[in-house]
């Protein structure tokens, strides 16, 4: 699932974590890496996702003494449709308002993707409008998985190019799938590299994750909808840091959650470091699931 706040393109993080199912977008194990040319994509019936729709309400962290944002509202909604067989459809749409130093910025971020079950195809296309200094903007590009170390990003918008990525990426569902895997095996730490290109579409982000023990029914998630669906299903406390380069530096940013195994994320943390967003999930809705794949 993907999750942006208020901020200049400079500073935002990419949607990714409700690709998360974005599942939040979407993540963790121990060094579960696969070896080099050693490419395997989640399995499908494994770790399968709920198709659903999610409405998370944002605020300041109140816990901390923001030193960039004096206030700072928002909303996401996410949906996703969908199987491993068909592939992921999801749609997020994410408002918020920051003050700071009594200047007000709006912004609302519209994303729309569809990734391949087996990781080797995305397309998507974001469009952004904001008030204040930052201009609008808009990305679409498709990517393919030529080879198991490599992906080559062909942008339509907003100026057509195409890109060459190498290494062993993983896509943005993919990787909320994986880490879901690595929580099935007991793993509890899980390092990779994401493919985020929604603001930029050749960015790439080093990952590590670290995978908090399994519980059942969290009771911060008071949504009636919500709680219902979830009774009695496994979470894990995930938390991802967002490296731009090697993992010896601070991370870009830090998103810490609660991820079913069935792909819903229930709490949501988002940290830059100078302040940090909560999420709380204000609406949720289990949608019809798929024909899912032959048996």
């Amino acid at each position: 699932m993907d999750v942006r706040p208020t901020l200049s393109p400079r500073r935002r993080p990419a949607l990714l974590a409700f690709a998360a199912v974005g599942a939040l977008a979407a993540l963790a194990g121990a060094a579960v890496i696969a070896p080099a040319g050693a490419y395997a994509a989640p399995t499908g019936e494994a770790n399968a996702l709920l198709p659903h729709k999610a409405t998370y309400s944002l605020i300041l962290d109140g816990a901390r003494n923001p030193a960039m944002v004096d206030d700072l509202t928002g909303e996401i909604a996410y949906e996703i449709t969908g199987d491993a067989c068909a592939g992921y459809t999801t749609v997020t749409r994410q408002k918020s308002e920051g003050v700071s130093d009594a200047s007000v910025t709006k912004q609302e971020v519209t994303s729309t993707a569809w990734e391949s079950g087996d990781g080797r195809s995305y397309r998507f296309h974001t469009a952004t409008t904001s008030t204040g200094d930052d201009e609008d903007a808009e990305v679409e590009a498709s990517v393919t998985r030529a080879e198991p170390d490599g992906l080559k990003v062909v942008v339509t918008r907003a100026k057509n190019r195409t890109i060459d990525l190498k290494g062993r990426i993983l896509l943005p569902t993919e990787h909320v799938r994986a880490v879901l895997e690595a929580a099935g095996r007991g793993e509890k730490t899980f390092q990779a590299k994401v493919y985020d290109g929604t603001s930029d579409p050749g960015k790439v982000f080093d990952t590590l994750a670290i995978i908090g023990r399994p519980a059942q029914d969290d009771a911060r998630v008071t949504e009636p909808a919500a709680k219902s669906a979830l009774a009695g299903s496994t979470y894990y406390p995930v938390t991802v840091s967002y490296f731009e380069g090697q993992l010896d530096r601070p991370p870009t940013y830090v998103m810490s959650y609660t991820l079913y195994e069935n792909g819903v994320v229930g709490t949501l943390k988002i940290d830059y470091g100078r302040f940090a967003v909560t999420g709380k999930l204000a609406s949720f809705e289990a949608l019809k699931a798929g024909a899912g794949c032959p048996k």
